[in-house]
């Protein structure tokens, strides 16, 4: 059942008297704050990891056998008390649990549920990236499960190549999904080799087929009964795949911006960010402040994009982080791949619009320069690159048709996105997949389906190709949304009930006709009143 949540536009009141650089001062507000840092974070979109559960919920103690203390995850305000340790695998996870050899220590993080319960199942979030870890990434989306909190233990699991799980990270390497703003193949290639061979471990131990033996191995150490499982983008995949490797140990499934398991990501990222621009500006027009402020955008930008392949600019603007004066050459590269980001969230789409009247009409490029450079600090941050690497030269380029990027052209990112996909996978070895990996996934598992219907990476339509082999599911897609759902509106409450009854049938999901999309920014004080 696929349930399509419709939604008029919703504005604030605001005074409108201040000049225009008052915009990108609010604008630069906006981005370092709490929701700025929280909407950063899920453009790092696309999953990682997930796991664990200790005990019947509601046990406060520490389980000394296990090797918990307490500890703290997550920094400042998202910072939340957890019980830690690590957990011993093989390298090979597929091997017999005593077999001897080379091994990794799994980190985890227990966050017991608020009320005593003789429950023994437990939530657990997989991240995304993929190369995300589950422990760092939960503290800054927490809220979104707060209700679930109350009655289930949270039990997390750095994917191994991870936050701390045997973390693959490189300090320079370029993306292979098409976010790097290098154009040059053999520099990317050169780039990708480099990260391999600065590795510590072999990464062909380090894909998904693994991470879900090392799922399972937790699950059972810890004593959970059933998983109650979240996954976030690539997130989607590891636990659909562990529902097929041990569908009796699932008790619900939320799917986040699915990624189905036939799905290469990378031949359609072009088509897809356009897709989802293309949404954007519509909406921009639709709306009445919006398009009198700056009409019709989709023209104009092309030309710009054309403009900056010709003729790179030179911008100067203020780091927000550290109050210097930072300068950089901005490519045409920069502006795709800055589009691409801020189309990831609603929160961040609101200001595109006039982030780009402002560089047309003005030739004011230092908004958008202060966010490419955001960006890849962001994503720098949170990605293990290398991990991401194993994934993605073992479950997406192998199974690519390098002529299917043909109607890429006219997109706003160009022919590239794949070139850049296959030259950083050139010298990658493949890792473990299982034969049955590009299957669908069949089970009768609740699963509830969420999508954004602007997500420039993972549509809707993915979600309905799930849902066609999961008997007990119910596909939600939210109107003008992006990347990520869970936390948006009365979402927290529907997981809530979702996880508690184990059922989609009776989920009232009327309360999300009542969700907006960030009403656009028009000038320096927001949205029209």
């Amino acid at each position: 059942m696929r349930v399509a949540m419709a939604r008029p536009l919703h504005a604030y009141s605001y005074s409108r008297n201040s000049p225009n650089k008052a915009l990108e001062h609010l604008k630069a507000r906006y981005l370092a704050s709490p929701l700025g840092r929280f909407t950063r974070l899920l453009l790092a979109c696309t999953c990682a990891v997930a796991s664990g559960g200790l005990h019947a919920a509601g046990q406060k103690s520490l389980d000394s056998d296990l090797g918990f203390n307490e500890c703290t995850i997550g920094s400042g305000a998202t910072a939340l008390i957890a019980q830690c340790t690590t957990i011993e695998v093989p390298l090979d996870a597929s091997s017999n649990a005593n077999s001897e050899g080379a091994s990794l220590d799994l980190a985890i993080a227990r966050i017991p549920a608020r009320r005593q319960s003789e429950r023994q199942d437990a939530f657990t979030l997989i991240a995304g990236g993929p190369g995300q870890s589950a422990i760092e990434t939960f503290p800054s989306v927490s809220f979104a499960f707060r209700h679930i909190m109350q009655n289930h233990d949270v039990i997390l699991i750095d994917q191994r190549g991870t936050g701390s799980s045997a973390k693959l990270v490189c300090e320079e390497s370029s993306d292979s999904m098409g976010l790097s703003f290098e154009v040059d193949d053999a520099q990317t290639s050169a780039q990708s080799k480099e990260c391999l061979d600065a590795l510590d471990y072999d990464p062909t131990w380090f894909t998904t087929s693994m991470a879900v033996h090392d799922l399972e191995r937790v699950r059972e150490t810890l004593g959970v009964s059933q998983w109650n499982m979240y996954g976030i983008s690539y997130g989607t995949r590891v636990a659909l795949q562990y529902l097929r490797r041990y569908p009796e140990a699932v008790r619900t499934l939320t799917l986040d911006a699915v990624v189905p398991p036939d799905i290469s990501l990378g031949p359609e990222i072009a088509q897809l960010s356009q897709r989802a621009l293309d949404l954007i500006f519509k909406r921009c027009t639709e709306d009445e402040g919006c398009n009198e402020a700056f009409g019709n955008l989709s023209d104009a930008t092309m030309d710009l994009l054309e403009s900056l392949e010709a003729s790179p600019r030179n911008i100067s603007f203020e780091d927000v982080a550290s109050g210097k004066l930072s300068s950089m050459e901005f490519t045409r590269q920069h502006l795709a791949v800055t589009i691409r980001l801020m189309s990831y969230s609603a929160q961040t789409a609101a200001i595109l619009p006039s982030m780009l009247h402002d560089a047309i009409v003005n030739d004011n490029f230092a908004p958008l320069a202060r966010q490419a450079k955001l960006q890849t600090k962001s994503l720098g941050n949170t990605l293990a690159t290398g991990m991401h690497h194993a994934v993605i030269c073992t479950e997406d380029a192998p199974f690519v048709d390098n002529d299917s990027a043909g109607n890429d052209a006219g997109t706003y990112l160009g022919e590239g996105v794949i070139q850049s996909l296959m030259a950083s996978c050139e010298q990658w070895p493949a890792g473990r997949i299982d034969d049955d990996f590009k299957d669908p996934v069949v089970s009768d598992v609740p699963t509830l389906i969420l999508s954004g219907e602007a997500d420039p990476i993972t549509p809707p339509s993915y979600g309905d190709s799930v849902a066609e082999h999961l008997t007990h599911s119910r596909h939600i897609v939210n109107a003008h949304q992006g990347h990520m759902q869970a936390p948006f509106g009365c979402m927290p409450v529907l997981l809530a009930q979702f996880i508690s009854t184990g059922s989609v049938d009776n989920l009232n999901v009327e309360c999300l006709t009542r969700l907006r999309a960030t009403p656009f920014f028009v000038d320096a004080n927001g949205p029209l009143p």
